[in-house]
């Protein structure tokens, strides 16, 4: 069988659909870490079950995927779907606006990643005080380094809005850290380096996995 990096996602999608169980686990091995990060910094606890979710969803629509959809951007179009329905279950009957609302009020306590640098401590708390949807398109942003047009894919919107909403998230950003950082010099090491701690950090939202059985 050849090399996985040599098959691209669509390939591997048709012999999923073909019946190929194995080409459906090698999806899921490529983007299974993406969904822990779309989700890790968010639902915290629930994370796991809400990963759970977006793969049984994916194999539920794996045959409405059309050829021109980039399968990654779907992947996380589902995630986002099933997060959205997370957040209808933390507001309890009441409807949460996620341009407004913040996952540290709803689902209060620090981010559940074991960072060990004081900057990636920071940087994680100052993302869950941004409003829910500049905080989805800066992970999509940092984590997955995804572009504007991909962006708008996952979160329904058009690539200029994305890029509109990515610079008021970072600017937000700033402001958030600049208030929680305990010292000037951890704020400013913080800030200037805010690309270099994103990057860091990618590695340590995925913690260790277990295939998820995409025929059950």
């Amino acid at each position: 069988m050849s090399d996985d990096s040599e098959i691209d996602d669509a390939a591997l999608l048709d012999r999923w659909r073909g019946g190929e169980d194995e080409a459906g686990l090698r999806l899921h091995d490529r983007h299974g870490d993406a969904v822990i990060r779309f989700f890790r910094n968010k639902a915290r606890d629930s994370a796991e079950d809400l990963v759970h979710e977006t793969f049984v969803r994916l194999y539920e629509s794996r045959d409405r995927i059309r050829e021109s959809t980039r399968f990654r951007a779907y992947l996380l179009g589902i995630a986002h779907h099933v997060f959205h329905e997370h957040l209808r279950e933390l507001g309890r009957g009441r409807k949460i606006d996620p341009e407004v609302e913040s996952m540290r009020a709803l689902d209060p306590g620090p981010s559940t990643i074991a960072a060990r640098r004081r900057e990636h401590r920071l940087l994680l708390e100052g993302l869950r005080h941004l409003s829910i949807e500049h905080q989805v398109v800066l992970e999509l942003h940092y984590w997955e380094g995804l572009k504007s047009d991909e962006i708008a894919q996952i979160v329904a919107i058009t690539p200029s809005a994305v890029r509109s909403r990515l610079a008021k998230a970072r600017s937000l950003l700033a402001d958030i850290i600049t208030e929680l950082g305990k010292s000037t010099a951890l704020v400013a090491s913080t800030l200037s380096g805010l690309e270099a701690w994103a990057r860091e950090l990618r590695g340590e939202f995925v913690a260790p996995r277990v295939r998820e059985d995409e025929s059950a």
